[in-house]
């Protein structure tokens, strides 16, 4: 809340309800994941509801507001942690927001409700945490492509870092070397599990067991910061990016040193077609991870389900076509459409709708691959991998650009 992180912005805005109000929500939205443009965007329409005059900056990691008229405006900054997408606080939110906008709610209340959603923390349960992690891991390896044993080590590398996650909790030692951490032990079981039991297509288990640490999403979020010429946030928010891929990296390298390359030098990840059983499986294994994981209200979970399996047979059916380059630029804008659509008739934010499908989409695992290859010293095949992620995350963006062409979202601070 904007009193417990920043008491003297408040002292700033004493006695200025409104004033108050745009920068808890905007502070609020910031937490809950949502990108730079569309902060902006949010606290803008928020402020013009309420007769404010508002010129704001907002970065991955602070938020600065000149809130009045000329140069008789408060200036206000807040130094804010990265956000997390938090879909239950993102939907309370925007039924807050609705009533602002629309004049159905006094500043006074419409504040005490914006911090009391603000102060919602989402901690899964051990036992949660665990199950989503390795449900995550194993329908990842499926849509992957992996085989009977590439899915099973899956399973046990995403237990592994579910248990890890729920250690992060509790140390905030773990919680800083997560990432390094998570992609020592992936690469510690899958080397081990390949050596000593059944050999395997290495790169499967290790990126699906680290698929959700992945910034594919960031990425994407990055590369569409940078389409709004929001160049400041987006250039930040790709920084991110890299520091988060080589903390794997690091991990990977720290298991190849103890544990030996021999087993690493295999086949890398291939499409491939899959038994409608299997995708059905796997799309449910992802779908209640992620809203396990991101935070969804029960309410929202067949939403969850449903962009799930919109993402990845659009892709499938473009992958079939004989113009496959695009598949993820089509099934981008076919997610788009089709969240677009629904954020406008069930009036809430599009990202409940389309995070879970761009969780699929995103071109994490390329990413994550592109460093393994450059640890191997496999430098051509590094740079074509990570060339071929950037045009995914490039395609992903034209695709949901162009979706909001076509079917304008109802405000643009809804588009995830």
């Amino acid at each position: 809340m904007l009193g417990d992180s920043d008491p003297a912005a408040k002292d700033a805005l004493a006695g200025d309800l409104s004033a108050q109000l745009v920068m808890t929500i905007g502070q609020a939205y910031h937490q809950a994941g949502v990108s730079s443009d569309q902060l902006e965007n949010t606290m803008s329409v928020t402020a013009r509801a309420l007769g404010l005059e508002l010129q704001v900056t907002a970065l991955p990691t602070s938020i600065t507001a000149a809130i009045g008229p000329g140069y008789a405006q408060k200036v206000v900054l807040l130094r804010l942690e990265p956000g997390v997408i938090d879909l239950r606080r993102l939907s309370l939110l925007n039924v807050v927001f609705e009533r602002i906008i629309h004049h159905q709610v006094e500043s006074t209340v419409a504040l005490r409700e914006v911090e009391r959603i603000a102060s919602l923390r989402h901690d899964p349960r051990p036992l949660q945490c665990i199950v989503a992690y390795t449900m995550l891991s194993l329908g990842a390896a499926i849509i992957l492509g992996g085989h009977e044993h590439e899915n099973v080590a899956a399973a046990i590398v995403g237990f592994a870092v579910g248990l890890l996650a729920v250690l992060g909790q509790r140390s905030a030692t773990i919680g800083r070397l997560f990432e390094v951490l998570a992609a020592f032990v992936a690469t510690a079981i899958v080397t081990l599990y390949s050596a000593t039991y059944h050999p395997l297509n290495v790169y499967v288990p290790l990126v699906a067991g680290v698929i959700q640490l992945l910034p594919g999403l960031q990425l994407t979020a990055a590369l569409h910061e940078l389409a709004y010429r929001n160049l400041v946030a987006g250039t930040a928010r790709l920084g991110g990016v890299l520091m988060t891929l080589l903390s794997l990296g690091c991990g990977f390298a720290l298991g190849i040193a103890l544990l030996g390359p021999g087993q690493m030098h295999v086949g890398s990840i291939t499409f491939s077609s899959l038994p409608w059983y299997e995708l059905a499986f796997a799309v449910f294994a992802i779908g209640t991870a992620i809203a396990i994981l991101e935070n969804a209200r029960p309410v929202d979970y067949p939403l969850v389900f449903a962009s799930c399996a919109v993402a990845e047979l659009a892709y499938r059916s473009f992958a079939a076509l004989p113009g496959h380059q695009v598949a993820t630029f089509g099934a981008a804008l076919v997610v788009g459409l089709l969240t677009s659509l629904g954020a406008r008739l069930a009036r809430m934010p599009q990202a409940v709708l389309l995070v879970p499908g761009l969780l699929i989409l995103v071109p994490g695992s390329l990413s994550y691959e592109s460093i393994l290859y450059v640890l191997q010293s496999n430098t051509a095949d590094a740079v074509g991998i990570a060339v071929n992620s950037i045009f995914a995350a490039v395609e992903i963006v034209a695709g949901l650009l162009l979706a909001q062409l076509f079917v304008t979202p109802a405000h643009r601070h809804d588009v995830a």
